[in-house]
């Protein structure tokens, strides 16, 4: 896993938003202003060690994978974006109740969903705010 991690990094591969999502704060809501790097460190796991964590691993296949999400989902939403370039206040109350729907229609898990539309959103240029609104929206599915 550590192998992988710093061939990726060494040939540039991972996309920086993907990347910026394990080192941004603003990109961790749940973080208390820590990224989710720092997290890793104050817990005292830091350097190359963190990429041999058990706990990256959910990191290293978002780097390599993106959005944990059915194609025919991700492909609707980057759709839907591709029509402005950028997530707008408009759109963020448009795509809330979408995203919802297809969480309830594909039987996703909402917790779980919530995180990886929060990860397509930054994917789609969403500033780190609109992302978590998208994010919360998720969260109150039942």
């Amino acid at each position: 896993m550590a192998g992988l991690t710093e061939s990726l990094l060494e040939r540039g591969a991972i996309p920086e938003v993907r990347l910026l999502y394990f080192t941004d704060p603003e990109r961790n809501p749940g973080g208390r202003g820590k990224s989710r790097q720092q997290v890793f460190e104050n817990n005292g796991t830091s350097g190359t060690e963190i990429y041999a964590h058990g706990n990256f691993l959910k990191f290293l296949e978002y780097f390599i994978y993106g959005p944990a999400l059915p194609p025919s989902i991700v492909a609707k939403f980057r759709e839907t974006m591709s029509f402005s370039g950028y997530l707008t206040a408009g759109d963020i109350n448009d795509l809330a109740p979408a995203a919802r729907a297809a969480v309830r229609s594909a039987r996703l898990i909402p917790h779980e969903a919530a995180e990886e539309f929060h990860k397509l959103a930054l994917e789609c240029g969403a500033m780190p705010s609109s992302a978590e609104s998208i994010r919360k929206s998720i969260l109150t599915v039942r």
